[in-house]
């Protein structure tokens, strides 16, 4: 990861940095992380896959259109889901 870019302890932002630390410390969630790493040849196909998985969930559970909806849709858009992929292939 290149650091000069690094903004929130090593990551681009405090929402990717918040996606990998969820991801990696739930036990669905970390299976689907490691099945991320399974889907595509590039980090872009990887990123993509795992970023509709959760956009999916994110879209069930926020329900109706609400400014907490709003505001949670708008921080998950701020994930670098390349990052987060990049830095959970092990």
């Amino acid at each position: 990861m290149d650091t000069a870019v690094a903004s929130y302890n090593g990551w681009s932002n405090r929402e990717t940095w918040l996606a990998s630390l969820w991801l990696n410390n739930d036990e669905g969630s970390y299976a689907l992380l490691l099945e991320a790493g399974r889907q595509g040849d590039e980090p872009f196909d990887r990123a993509d896959w795992l970023e509709r998985q959760l956009r999916e969930q994110l879209d069930d559970e926020s329900g109706d259109a609400s400014f907490w909806s709003d505001l949670l849709s708008t921080a998950f858009s701020r994930i670098n889901w390349v990052e987060v992929v990049d830095n959970n292939k092990d």
